[in-house]
């Protein structure tokens, strides 16, 4: 750790901010545009005031229950969302906690090897929760590979295929893990003036809603029940009691800022 609080210093952290997601996709998209060589990196810490669902660059309304689509199935009420980022489909909401960080192009933070980039952040998420009695681990790159291949393997396709419709469901280089269980997802943006690092902490976990949205019938809504519940847990399960929000934020921002960590 000693490496990054020599690359931490002058940071403009923002306090958490609990507003609709579109509101948090917006500022998002501002503070990475707007940002310089030269600048400071920016901390924004964020919560859906409600449920909704922010779908991944590549994925297309498409991947959700048809009679989600047709405004017929019982969660039609949750609203929907696009990202600039990678991955598949999150639900956001009290359960989430996320943090964006923004770092200017000429940080010492921001790699040319983009998975490598990861890293500190996966890092310094393991220290934290350490703090907090949660006892993880970052996932290396090569078994995040390894673990891709059951998307083309004949007995594990079709399963994995409906799992990834979530991105708790499938695991990335530098992602948090109990076992084979995410508890941090990560993903990024990346500009020529900056880049956008995103974490996404599960503070409970809990798979009907994903089910019911993602699952076109019942068949794939059982998968994805009884499948996410092998594929993530949420922090409450982990530690035996509920953490809140401020409580990660204040422990988070002690060990990357804290020299003595």
């Amino acid at each position: 750790m000693q490496s990054l609080h020599s690359s931490i210093s002058n940071w403009r952290r923002l306090p958490l901010t609990i507003a609709d997601q579109q509101t948090h996709i917006v500022q998002s998209e501002r503070l990475l545009a707007e940002m310089s060589p030269g600048d400071p990196p920016v901390l924004y810490w964020s919560q859906a005031d409600k449920l909704g669902l922010v779908l991944g660059y590549s994925q297309k309304q498409g991947i959700l229950n048809p009679l989600i689509n047709d405004a017929a199935g019982s969660f039609r009420h949750i609203p929907i969302y696009h990202r600039r980022a990678g991955g598949t489909a999150v639900l956001v909401g009290p359960n989430l906690l996320s943090l964006d960080v923004i770092l200017p192009a000429d940080s010492p933070l921001v790699l040319s090897d983009i998975v490598k980039s990861y890293q500190w952040l996966g890092e310094a998420w393991v220290e934290a929760l350490r703090h907090l009695g949660i006892e993880t681990r970052t996932v290396p790159p090569d078994e995040a590979h390894e673990l891709r291949k059951l998307l083309k393997q004949e007995e594990t396709r079709e399963r994995e295929a409906i799992l990834r419709r979530a991105c708790y469901g499938s695991l990335s280089p530098y992602e948090l893990v109990v076992g084979q269980r995410k508890v941090v997802g990560l993903d990024m943006i990346r500009r020529r003036n900056a880049s956008l690092l995103q974490a996404g902490v599960l503070l409970h976990w809990e798979t009907e809603t994903l089910a019911q949205l993602l699952g076109h019938n019942s068949q794939e809504q059982a998968i994805l029940r009884e499948g996410l519940l092998e594929r993530a847990v949420g922090i409450d399960t982990l530690a035996g009691r509920v953490i809140t929000p401020q409580e990660v934020i204040g422990t988070f921002e002690q060990i990357i800022f804290s020299p003595l960590t």
